[in-house]
């Protein structure tokens, strides 16, 4: 963990002395921040109408909602509805400056992460037929989405900040388990913009909700900031793991009951490893690294050596895409968890984007 994650945790989620002290010192940044915001909110601001519907998914805090999952879960509506769409992202992570990458067009990936970020080539991988491109200007990738491959959607992933393009439809997802964190805005708590932000969303989407968790008390909050919005909940599901070696898919029972080495470089790893013993994988080890993280010889080395004796590694479709070719055709294999997103409404959420589109 990066030690401004550390510093981060300790200050939204940590007890004792030590934790007070130190969101009291942040306290003053975080209210500095929630004026600078409101002032930018006030400011008047050109807004681009693309010739194409835009709909946005994005998030009130920092950290991960599953906001990329649902912007192809939402993809994936379009496709089916022969709606030609495609899919913007400002590729966190990425070492590449420059200003426009497209990352797939309809027929292939023609980048990698190091250039374009996890995210977007998984995405790239999992939409095939969708085009993805990376580009913090929305405007300018809109516009390259429409001439270049004649789109007529455009799905913005984490974009509720942004406001230079016209949206269509506003989606918003947010951890049920926790909405507003410790409700206090950057740097002091994990807030991007204050709850009252939600009055602007069009639906909200609710994630992460354990089995123990009261799912109408998230929803009373919700309501309470965002009283026009259509609420869902959404649930991350298994579908299959695929060897990274050979390419091929194997179904879920293939590894049940079997004792892996779990890799992941998520905000949340913890759901991850949650999801593989929910399937009935045994999880002997599990490595965790900083979100977006590059992996070097050394990271390898040490799961390598974590993974000694244990039939499978196990890692995402988000850092399958980050990891050497050579690395994943030794032993023990290694294998990535395609997952989806599946709501709690399925066809009143389908409902709405496609009547955004004009196929309500």
């Amino acid at each position: 963990m990066r030690a401004r994650d550390a510093v981060a945790r300790t200050a939204w989620t940590g007890h004792g002395a030590g934790a007070a002290l130190l969101r009291a010192g942040l306290a003053p940044l975080g209210a500095a921040y929630a004026v600078l915001w409101r002032i930018r909110e006030a400011l008047p601001r050109r807004c681009v109408r693309l010739d194409a519907r835009v709909i946005s998914v994005g998030n009130l805090t920092v950290g991960g909602t599953g906001k990329t999952p649902l912007a192809a879960h939402v993809s994936e509506i379009l496709t089916r509805a022969g709606i030609p769409a495609a899919i913007v992202s400002r590729g966190y992570g990425r070492q590449s400056r420059e200003t426009l990458v497209v990352v797939s067009d309809r027929e292939r990936v023609l980048t990698g992460a190091a250039r374009a970020g996890d995210e977007p080539v998984m995405l790239g991988y999992k939409l095939p037929g969708v085009p993805v491109i990376v580009c913090a200007d929305r405007a300018r990738a809109g516009h390259e989405a429409i001439t270049r491959f004649g789109i007529r959607a455009l799905v913005l992933d984490d974009a509720f900040q942004n406001r230079a393009v016209v949206k269509d439809l506003e989606i918003v997802t947010v951890d049920g388990r926790s909405p507003f964190g410790n409700g206090r805005m950057l740097p002091a708590g994990p807030l991007r913009m204050p709850p009252s932000a939600l009055a602007r969303a069009d639906a909200i989407v609710i994630t992460k909700l354990g089995k123990r968790d009261d799912p109408e008390a998230t929803r009373s909050m919700l309501r309470a900031q965002a009283p026009r919005a259509a609420i869902f909940e959404a649930h991350t599901v298994a579908v299959e793991l695929r060897d990274l070696h050979t390419g091929k898919a194997v179904p879920m029972d293939f590894m049940r009951h079997r004792r892996v080495v779990a890799m992941c470089a998520l905000a949340e790893p913890r759901a991850f490893t949650d999801l593989l013993v929910e399937e009935g994988i045994e999880v002997s080890d599990s490595f965790a690294f900083p979100d977006h993280h590059v992996y070097g010889p050394d990271d390898v080395a040490r799961v390598r050596s974590g993974a000694r004796g244990i039939e499978a590694v196990v890692t995402t479709e988000k850092d399958a895409v980050k990891l050497d070719p050579a690395w994943v055709r030794g032993e023990p294999p290694v294998f990535s968890l395609v997952t989806a997103v599946r709501l709690d409404d399925e066809t009143g959420f389908e409902r709405l984007v496609r009547g955004e589109v004009g196929l309500g």
